[in-house]
């Protein structure tokens, strides 16, 4: 084994932060020896869909007329850039997070700072998933068999009857010191699941509620209570006989040790988190949910539109790829929630999606991982936001999941090979600059006449700024093309329009997907930066005929800018100026890093400056003991700052 270090430099930062260290597990190393898995897991897998035939019949000329926002009783509550954010599994923290509080991963880092870049607001990630409900917090650090320090370990318990396969986790305070980290470098907003395997024996959730509102203050957005509680008789979580009336008790039961514990704020919970299949959200509220327990909640969470779970009747990727490809998708889902919208807007709780993608249990080969997802998520993403919900995170798996915005290579060729991102992650940048950093963009669907050609208007302050447009078709003929006819209603078009589009062969394309003639690159190919030249096409417009003619090539999405200003509004800086995080490899004599003696001398014991709690209550056993309490571990803090910015170290194993 080779024991390599890599440094991680923060680059452009207008602040920066001493006690906080960045690391990654990507460079170039000699070689490897085990062969690329891109036959065995989800996230590699090579599946490629035969594209639908394309729609007939519909006209090459699209007329697109965007109303007077006065005229309109339906626009959407304001939107924020960050609406797209992403859920992380709990039980893989440790590879996409980082390995603990120090040792940071530069790739995902990068994938929320280009959020934040376009947003105008912090990234949003959840912690959590069916893993989230059997997980323990411990006081102490978990060592691997070299000796470094996790935050997270895991393994299977003798009996699974779960169809996810879900691990049993166990967690350190270190994570949240992470968690603290990543937002004092991007302005992250977190929501974290609690335990909920066994909700009459609460005292470790208790504790994980008092422990992380501490260290994350107002960076916390909601605790969730309860992951899809609506799927565990099915998943082997509870017997089969278990009923709503069985979770409401079991709901109440924990907000009342929730009141004589010592959590801050009592009012910083999320349910009910069904996933919309045994039981829907309006249901839930017709039994009582929202009136016993709205006084507990400072959010409203659902999940999935579609399960693919096994031991269902599954239908393969090729049959249900044409309904991916289809506006009516989009409306389905959000028909969902649109009952319950205003009833629980009225209790003054905002609606989150806190755990989505194209399908449940990993998605579809070929189908999850491809530019069909890519538009999906942009189709479902606005018209989500056009029924006032206010969060749809994609969540992202191990490697046996096709759906991953993102995945970091597994651990033994982590040295040689960069990460994977997925097609579905485009969607998060194409939503971002569509509503932009002013956070006061408004959406509404234009109902425009084809399922296959969907349009949204977006307005800021009461005025036209933006018009967002789908084209599903998949056609490299050109016979699917077409030009999208824009004109505004009661004014005269601007003289030209800005145009950027979300581009790739076809909807079965895996990696040759570019947005604004940027790429994060091809399987193991990524660190999270955009690579290429931005691309903003400036078309003039038609006033005498008051139309301005934009073409829409098939598949693709455009995103048409009607003012300089929106444009602005939604552009990353580039260059210099752009918030990376940049990796660069660093090694001493055989390997091992470079390190002055005198910074390792005064390194941050404990996570932090500023911790000192001890978690008497939670320590493990002797067998199965980690290294120690955080307090005495005093690898656990800054490694190094240089001239007041962020240097970082780091060193993993093959």
């Amino acid at each position: 084994m080779i024991f390599k270090f890599w440094a991680a430099l923060l680059l452009s930062v207008s602040s920066c932060h001493a006690t906080v260290t960045v690391y990654t597990t990507f460079g170039t190393a000699s070689s490897v020896a085990a062969a690329l898995p891109v036959a065995t897991s989800g996230a590699y897998n090579q599946e490629v869909l035969t594209p639908p035939v394309p729609p007939t019949g519909l006209e090459q000329q699209w007329d697109v007329t965007v109303q007077p926002a006065n005229t309109l009783t339906n626009l959407s509550i304001p939107q924020r850039g960050n609406f797209i954010g992403f859920s992380v599994e709990l039980s893989v923290v440790g590879q996409v997070l980082g390995l603990n509080s120090t040792y940071l991963q530069p790739p995902f880092l990068n994938h929320l700072a280009n959020i934040k870049e376009r947003a105008g607001a912090g990234p949003i990630v959840r912690i959590g998933g069916n893993t989230q409900d059997q997980s323990t917090m411990f006081d102490n650090t978990f060592p691997d068999k070299f000796g470094n320090p996790q935050m997270i370990t895991k393994y299977q318990p003798l009996v699974n009857g779960n169809p996810t396969g879900t691990p049993i986790v166990e967690f350190a305070v270190e994570l949240f010191y992470a968690m603290s980290n990543i937002s004092k470098l991007i302005n992250t907003e977190w929501y974290f699941g609690l335990q909920f395997i066994d909700p009459y024996n609460n005292s470790n959730a208790m504790e994980v509620g008092t422990v992380i509102q501490e260290v994350l203050g107002s960076s916390l957005l909601s605790l969730q209570v309860g992951n899809e509680p609506d799927l565990y008789a099915g998943h082997d979580k509870r017997p089969s006989n278990y009923s709503m009336q069985d979770y409401f008790n079991e709901f109440s039961f924990y907000m009342e040790s929730v009141q004589s514990s010592s959590i801050p704020n009592k009012k910083l919970f999320l349910g009910p988190s069904v996933a919309t299949g045994t039981w829907s959200c309006q249901q839930v509220i017709d039994a009582g949910y929202l009136t016993e327990f709205g006084s507990y909640l400072n959010y409203w969470g659902m999940h999935y539109p579609n399960d693919n779970c096994p031991g269902l009747q599954q239908l393969t990727a090729q049959e249900v790829l044409p309904t991916y490809l289809t506006h009516n998708s989009a409306l389905t889902f959000s028909q969902e929630f649109a009952p319950i919208t205003a009833e629980v807007m009225s209790a003054g709780l905002p609606l989150a999606i806190l755990e989505s993608n194209t399908a449940s249990c990993g998605g579809f080969p070929g189908l999850s991982d491809a530019f069909t997802s890519s538009l999906w998520a942009i189709d479902n993403a606005l018209m989500l936001a056009a029924t006032n919900i206010s969060t749809f995170l994609l969540h992202v798996g191990g490697h046996n999941d096709n759906y991953n915005p993102f995945t970091p290579p597994p651990t033994n060729i982590s040295g040689s090979y960069g990460w994977t991102t997925g097609a579905v992650y485009y969607a998060a940048l194409a939503v971002a600059e569509t509503f932009g950093s002013s956070n006061a963009s408004q959406i509404i669907d234009m109902n425009l006449p084809s399922e296959f050609r969907p349009g949204y208007a977006i307005y800021e302050n009461g005025s036209p700024t933006r018009v967002a447009l789908i084209n599903y078709a998949s056609d490299d003929t050109g016979a699917s093309d077409y030009d999208a006819v824009i004109q505004i209603a009661g004014t005269t078009v601007p003289d030209h329009v800005s145009v950027r589009y979300l581009a790739a062969p076809s909807v079965s394309e895996k990696y040759n997907i570019t947005w604004a003639g940027q790429t994060l690159g091809g399987q193991f190919e990524s660190d999270g930066r955009l690579k290429g030249t931005l691309e903003t096409q400036t078309i003039e417009c038609d006033q005498t005929n008051n139309q301005c003619i934009v073409p829409m090539r098939a598949p693709s999405f455009a995103l048409v800018f009607l003012t300089d200003d929106a444009v602005t509004r939604s552009t990353a800086p580039q260059g210099s100026s752009a918030v990376t995080f940049a990796t660069t490899v660093t090694k001493g004599k055989n390997n091992r890093p470079v390190i002055n003696p005198s910074i390792l001398a005064t390194m941050n014991g404990g996570g932090g400056p500023n911790y000192s709690r001890i978690l008497g209550s939670t320590g493990k056993a002797a067998p199965n003991a980690g290294i120690g309490s955080l307090s005495l571990v005093p690898a656990l803090g800054s490694l190094v700052a240089v001239v007041g910015c962020v240097l970082a170290i780091q060193g993993l194993m093959d």
